[in-house]
């Protein structure tokens, strides 16, 4: 039996046989490029690629369109799956949704890059958007990584890979499905 993969926020229904049992998806979120780095760290780009990841979950905040369009170019736009965030230009945001909702391996899948202050984060994202029917919230926004089972969800959100001006600690993360298992990993840079 095939597993597929299942997006049903993008112009049209994307089916993906994916046949495995594991799969690994590499998040990051809150690029920023160029404003708080000149381009997305090797040593991230060198992970996700040495690890062989199955896809990459970009969770917002690109800032500008050369940065999605450097992911698609270096990983494949079959791999790529990212969300706008409130400080990606207009060519983002014409091009990417806000949200997006996946089922991969049978998990429901929801993501967004988020809004306001850190603080209460989670609640917000429940009072703005539906998420009964998800499994796993995978947001950026914060600048930093956060991990918490709630309510039978797991949130998760990876950090941020160049800024030094709202969190000390610069982050990615990968996220291990299969299925009977649910593995968050927060790298640290």
């Amino acid at each position: 039996m095939s597993n597929y993969l299942i997006d049903s926020l993008s112009k049209g229904l994307l089916l993906t046989d994916i046949n495995k049992e594991i799969i690994l998806i590499g998040l990051i979120s809150d690029t920023h490029i160029p404003s708080r780095g000149l381009k997305v760290p090797e040593l991230i780009i060198n992970d996700f690629k040495k690890n062989k990841v199955d896809y990459i979950f970009h969770l917002g905040d690109h800032t500008t369109f050369k940065t999605h369009k450097y992911f698609v170019e270096t990983f494949g736009k079959e791999k790529i799956i990212s969300v706008a965030g409130n400080m990606d230009d207009m060519s983002i945001s014409r091009v990417l949704p806000k949200k997006r909702d996946i089922e991969i391996l049978g998990y429901k899948i929801f993501l967004t890059h988020g809004e306001g202050g850190p603080q209460g984060i989670i609640e917000r994202l429940n009072r703005k958007f539906d998420l009964r029917t998800f499994d796993i919230i995978v947001f950026g926004h914060t600048h930093k990584p956060f991990k918490e089972k709630r309510n039978g969800k797991y949130y998760f959100n990876p950090g941020a890979p160049t800024d030094r001006k709202f969190t000390n600690l610069n982050s990615y993360a990968y996220l291990k499905l299969t299925k009977d298992k649910i593995d968050f990993q927060i790298i640290y840079i």
